[in-house]
């Protein structure tokens, strides 16, 4: 009963770790810059409550500060114009923008965006259609997936005995020593780690993932980029 009541709850009361907080944990040691469109402070949910690193690393973690006429307008010249000068600013690696139930409420095309903003500052931009009512594995699904579309690049050749570990966050794994761990798993065992997928590493192993022989989801949030890289380099 317990259960059903629980079910039926999460249909109308959203997940308290949302998507769109997924997508900032996926991408949050890459060099890049999330943007999360909503509400002045909300981002505030995200990095005091979801992000344990927040407290000793660097990220550039944006708000929007959607007002309440932009929410009326969807005034999308704002968001863009804000995140292109932001970007001037700081020269992130790469641009997420995602969004949350007021976007979702008056239709803004997320892609639409991320294509705008990429032409006007030359940096890749992943628009991410995230709603907040969905749980954290849906967004850090997508943010792992789009790292794996973009980014990976073709490699010489594979490398005998090696792995990528798919999927590890704090959200999953929390700030306990899981993903030092997993990293020491591989040349603990005979392989080679060429990249952890995304704790305590970086681009480059994003950009590196074709060279291994073997990837290894360790969370529901690296399968669809498991999923990518065994369609584009036949990883099993």
């Amino acid at each position: 009963m317990w259960v059903l009541r629980m079910k039926q709850t999460a249909r109308i009361i959203s997940v308290y770790t949302a998507d769109v907080m997924g997508v900032c944990s996926a991408l949050f040691e890459l060099g890049g810059m999330s943007v999360m469109h909503d509400a002045s402070g909300c981002n505030s949910t995200y990095n005091t409550h979801d992000e344990p690193r927040w407290y000793d690393t660097d990220s550039l973690v944006f708000i929007s500060g959607l007002s309440e006429m932009e929410a009326i307008m969807g005034d999308d010249n704002k968001l863009i114009d804000d995140i292109v000068k932001a970007a001037g600013e700081f020269k992130p690696k790469f641009i997420s923008v995602a969004g949350t139930p007021v976007p979702m409420m008056i239709g803004t095309d997320f892609g639409a965006v991320a294509r705008v903003i990429e032409r006007r500052t030359g940096i890749p931009t992943f628009g991410f259609q995230t709603n907040g009512m969905h749980s954290y594995i849906s967004g850090a699904g997508m943010a792992f997936r789009a790292l794996a579309e973009r980014f990976t690049e073709e490699p010489a050749a594979t490398r005998p005995n090696s792995i990528n570990i798919l999927g590890v966050t704090p959200l999953d794994l929390s700030v306990n020593g899981s993903a030092q761990s997993l990293r020491r798993f591989a040349p603990d065992n005979g392989f080679e780690l060429v990249g952890c997928w995304a704790m305590g590493g970086g681009l480059d192993e994003i950009r590196a993932a074709g060279r291994a022989e073997v990837n290894l989801v360790v969370s529901a949030c690296g399968l669809g980029a498991a999923e990518v890289l065994r369609r584009r380099f036949g990883t099993p």
